[in-house]
C-alpha cells in the first residue's frame, strides 16, 4: 500500500512540477485579455464638433524617462513656450501597456495589455483610427522596433513579418496598421531627420517612440548613462523640430513610465508613475495649467487639437484648459468626454475578478489528504518537506531586495538566472534534509511518503488560495506585491514538487 502511495504521490508531483512550473514561466502571458470586456462595447463616437486647432501634431514618446529626470535644456525651453505638467501613468507601468494607453486613453486594466509579450493586436479604438476617419493621414517613427504592429488589423495574432522597403515597413496584406506611413532607423542620430521628414509631410498625426533612455536605465539604473541617454534624445529632439512651424503645428512630449533608482519599472512607486507631459505650439495655451493630467488624457487631447473625436473606448479627458478654444467649444468637448467615460465606466466597473469557489475546494482537499496520508507520521521533521518552498521564497526577496514590486524584478535573464541558483539550492538543501530525515526513520518508505505528501500540500495550499482570489483570466490586475508573489509562489510550489520527487526516490533506495 505504501508504495503504491508513493507511485501516486510521484505522478501526482510530477504533474505539479510541470504544470506550474509553466504557468510562472507564461505569467505575462496568463495577464493578457486577447479580449477584454471594453472591446465588445461600440466606441462611443460623439463629435463635439469643435474646431481644428493645430495643422499636425507631433507626438514623442520618450520610453523610460521619469518626470524626475525630465528638466533637459531643449525640453525646457518648449515648456517656456507652452505648458510643463507632469502626468499620471496607469498601473503596471510597463512600456507596450502604456503605449497603448497613450494612444487609445484606455488603461492596461482595461485594454488587456498588461505586458509587454503582446499576442494578439489592441482590441480597442485609437487616436489613429479616429484621425484617419476624418479624412486625415498618420505617419510614425522608432529608432527601434514597429509602434504600429500592436494595433495590427484583419489578423487574429501578432506573429507577423513586416516587409521592409529601406527605412520604410508595411505590413504582408491582407494585414494593415492604422498608419499610412512607418519609418524605422537603426540610431538615435538618424531619428531626428526622420521626424522632421515626416513633419515635413502631409500627415497630421505623427506618433514616434524613442527607446534610447529606456535601454540605458535597464542597463546601468538612473545614473550618469541614463542622464546622458536623456540629454542625448533632447539634442535630437532640437534637430527634429527644427523645421516645424510652431505657429501652426503642436508638439507634445511624453513618456510611458520612469524608472527606479536600479533601472526597473512595473509597480506603483512614485518615481515610475510620474512621467514629463511638455505640450507646445498651435492650439496651446502657453503659461497654462493642466490639472490632474495622466496619460489616459493624451489621446483626447491629440484629437481636440486635431478636430476629430476622441478615441471611442477612451477613459480620458481632453485637457480643454491648455487649449485654445472657446468656452463653448471647450464645454462641448468636456461634455463629450464625460459622457463617454461614464458610459464606459458602467462596463469596465461591473467586471471584477471574484474568488473561485473550485480553488478554495482544492485548499481544503490538500488539508484533508495531509491528515489523512500522514497522520501517523506527521511531526515536527516532517516540516523538512517546505524547505524548498522556503528557500524559493527566501530566494524571491533577495533578488527584489527585499522590495517585492515588479520595479524591482532584474531584467529576465537575470531573474532567470537567479531563479536557477535558487531552484538549485532548494533542491541541494532538500535532498540532504530529506536524506537525513529519512535515513533516521523506522519505516522509510512512510516517513518519505510523509515528506511527500507536506511538500505538496504547503505549496499547492499556498497556491490554491492565492488563486482563490488571482485566477486567469485576470479581470483585474494583481496588485504590485502579487504581481511578484503569484509566479514566485508557483514556481516555488513546482520546485517543492520537484523536491518530493527526489525525496520519494530517496525514501525508496533507502527502504531496501
Amino acid at each position: 500500500m505504501r508504495r503504491l502511495a508513493a507511485v501516486g504521490l510521484t505522478v501526482l508531483a510530477l504533474a505539479t512540477a510541470v504544470v506550474l512550473g509553466n504557468r510562472a514561466r507564461l505569467w505575462n502571458d496568463e495577464l493578457a485579455l486577447p479580449s477584454p470586456p471594453l472591446a465588445h462595447v461600440l466606441p462611443r463616437l460623439d463629435d463635439p464638433r469643435t474646431p481644428r486647432l493645430s495643422r499636425r501634431v507631433v507626438l514623442i514618446l520618450i520610453d523610460g524617462l521619469g518626470a524626475d529626470e525630465a528638466h533637459l535644456p531643449y525640453l525646457d525651453e518648449l515648456r517656456a513656450r507652452g505648458v510643463a505638467a507632469t502626468a499620471r501613468v496607469p498601473y503596471p507601468t510597463i512600456s507596450r501597456p502604456n503605449y497603448v494607453t497613450i494612444l487609445t486613453g484606455v488603461p492596461p486594466r482595461d485594454s488587456g495589455v498588461r505586458a509587454n509579450r503582446v499576442a494578439t493586436p489592441v482590441a480597442v479604438d485609437t487616436i489613429m483610427d479616429r484621425v484617419q476617419a476624418g479624412g486625415l493621414r498618420v505617419a510614425t517613427a522608432s529608432d527601434f522596433g514597429n509602434l504600429m504592429s500592436l494595433f495590427a488589423r484583419h489578423t487574429d495574432t501578432l506573429d507577423v513579418r513586416w516587409v521592409e522597403h529601406g527605412t520604410h515597413l508595411s505590413p504582408p496584406p491582407p494585414v494593415s496598421w492604422p498608419a499610412d506611413e512607418v519609418v524605422r532607423v537603426p540610431t538615435l542620430a538618424a531619428l531626428g531627420p526622420a521626424i522632421a521628414e515626416l513633419a515635413a509631410g502631409d500627415a497630421a498625426f505623427v506618433p514616434v517612440l524613442v527607446l534610447d533612455v529606456d535601454r540605458a536605465g535597464h542597463a546601468s539604473g538612473v545614473g550618469d548613462e541614463y542622464r546622458a541617454a536623456a540629454r542625448g534624445v533632447d539634442a535630437m529632439l532640437r534637430v527634429a523640430f527644427a523645421g516645424l512651424d510652431l505657429a501652426r503645428d503642436t508638439v507634445i512630449v511624453t513618456a510611458d513610465h520612469g524608472h527606479v533608482a536600479p533601472g526597473g519599472h512595473g509597480g506603483d512607486e512614485r518615481e515610475v508613475s510620474n512621467v514629463p507631459l511638455v505640450l507646445a505650439g498651435a492650439g496651446i495655451v502657453p503659461g497654462s495649467v493642466a490639472h490632474d493630467a495622466r496619460l489616459i488624457d493624451v489621446a483626447p487631447t491629440v484629437a481636440a487639437l486635431l478636430g476629430v473625436p476622441a478615441p471611442g473606448h477612451a477613459e480620458g479627458r481632453a485637457l480643454v484648459e491648455v487649449l485654445a478654444l472657446e468656452p463653448a467649444d471647450a464645454a462641448h468637448r468636456a461634455a463629450a468626454d464625460n459622457t463617454r467615460a461614464s458610459a464606459i465606466e458602467v462596463v469596465t466597473d461591473v467586471h471584477a475578478d471574484t474568488p473561485s469557489i473550485a480553488w478554495l475546494a482544492a485548499v481544503l482537499a490538500g488539508l484533508a489528504i495531509t491528515v489523512v496520508l500522514g497522520r501517523s507520521h506527521l511531526h515536527v521533521s516532517s516540516l523538512a518537506g517546505a524547505i524548498g518552498f522556503a528557500v524559493m521564497v527566501v530566494a524571491i526577496v533577495l533578488i527584489t531586495r527585499g522590495r517585492l514590486s515588479p520595479s524591482y524584478i532584474p531584467s529576465l535573464a537575470r531573474t532567470e538566472e537567479l531563479g536557477a541558483i535558487g531552484i538549485a539550492a532548494a533542491l541541494v538543501l532538500q535532498v540532504a534534509t530529506s536524506w537525513f530525515v529519512v535515513g533516521r526513520a523506522r519505516d522509510r518508505l512512510a516517513c518519505g511518503n510523509t515528506l511527500a505528501v507536506v511538500s505538496l500540500a504547503i505549496g499547492l495550499g499556498s497556491v490554491g488560495l492565492v488563486h482563490a482570489w488571482f485566477a486567469p483570466p485576470f479581470l483585474d490586475v494583481p496588485p504590485p506585491l502579487w504581481m511578484v508573489a503569484i509566479p514566485t509562489l508557483d514556481l516555488a510550489a513546482a520546485t517543492c514538487a520537484t523536491g518530493a520527487i527526489v525525496t520519494l526516490a530517496i525514501a525508496a533506495i533507502r527502504s531496501r
